[in-house]
């Protein structure tokens, strides 16, 4: 083998080495991405119990819909205001994976 093969060779081999490193990374990264966005959301879900409560007994009593409808419709709410960005977006769970997203 002459000396520009053997440059090739190992060229493609650092390579393909480089290659497959950072396509794990990248798949690792995107594990933990879904684990801290999930931990987000059900901190979010969590703060939002009261507001869906309070959703459910004002369909019931104001809006005198069936029970069904007046959970799906509590199940619903997602926090979404109007002009502005969702609730709670700022507790830690969500700050972290907003900031290990940044990275």
């Amino acid at each position: 083998m002459n000396i520009s093969m053997t440059k090739n060779v190992v060229f493609l081999t650092l390579s393909l080495t480089y290659l497959v490193s950072s396509m794990a990374f990248a798949h690792a990264k995107k594990g933990e991405q879904k684990k801290l966005d999930d931990a987000c959301e059900s901190a979010r879900q969590i703060a939002l119990l009261p507001r869906k409560k309070e959703i459910y007994q004002e369909c019931l009593t104001k809006f005198k819909k069936s029970k069904e409808e007046c959970k799906d419709q509590a199940n619903a709410y997602n926090g979404n205001r109007i002009n502005g960005a969702p609730m709670f977006y700022e507790l830690p769970a969500c700050v972290k994976a907003f900031e290990f997203r940044k990275k």
